[in-house]
């Protein structure tokens, strides 16, 4: 498979320069904090933190402010590697436009899950989980289903996140290439420049629903969890 004749390397470069922009973000951010903020990036760190919070309380439930953390950095990688492959320098090896990328978030989220799934309910609970709402005598039958169901999710976060992105890319490359075969150069037009705003608009929705995804699917696993604190 081709992917814009871009070294695996350059990917993985641009993956961490994403990380490395991050961090950066997050500590300027909380660099000398006040108790009224009155620095623009403090009060853009409190305000990012406060949103996350507030969903994932609403998608996962009671206790859910405790995988904010988890979800905002996800959504906020995966929004930065969307971005970043709209800047001409990085347009040939956007992070999300390589599969190898979105395969490790969808693995890294599978194992998150699975792992808050095992701590709210136990090993045995976390095993119940997967002959829930079937009598015993089909478990042999819902039982790999519900197993191939499991592995099935991060594979369908990888593939999704990855075909639209990679998409969106070869549709803006086709665009400029048919303004420069069709156009005199003195009269230069943008033919991408929808695509591009709209990369925007793809870029944010695509971050928003692989996060929102991986809320539900935490929220999933750790439903006995929040019915007890529910009940509480």
């Amino acid at each position: 498979m081709e992917e814009h004749h871009a070294s695996p390397w350059l990917f993985v470069a641009n993956a961490g320069f994403v990380a490395l922009l991050l961090v950066l973000a997050s500590l300027a951010g909380t660099r000398r904090m006040e108790r009224i903020p009155r620095r623009f990036w403090q009060n853009v760190a409190e305000q990012t933190v406060e949103s996350f919070r507030y969903f994932a309380v609403n998608v996962i439930g009671p206790g859910g402010e405790k995988h904010a953390p988890f979800l905002g950095t996800l959504f906020l990688f995966i929004l930065a590697s969307n971005l970043i492959g709209l800047v001409p320098i990085f347009s040939k090896a956007a992070p999300t436009a390589n599969l190898n990328t979105t395969i490790a978030l969808a693995l890294v989220t599978f194992l998150y899950v699975q792992w808050q799934g095992i701590r709210a309910n136990g090993f045995l609970g976390y095993l119940k989980h997967f002959t829930m709402g079937t009598h015993p005598a089909l478990w042999v039958l819902m039982v790999p289903l519900e197993i191939i169901g499991e592995l099935a999710k991060p594979l369908s976060l990888a593939v999704r996140l990855y075909g639209n992105m990679y998409g969106k890319e070869q549709v803006i490359i086709v665009l400029v290439g048919l303004a420069a075969s069709l156009l005199p150069i003195w009269l230069p037009i943008p033919f991408q420049f929808p695509i591009l705003v709209f990369g925007v608009f793809v870029g944010f929705v695509q971050a928003l629903v692989f996060t929102l995804l991986a809320g539900i699917y935490i929220n999933l696993m750790t439903q006995h969890e929040h019915e007890e604190e529910h009940a509480h």
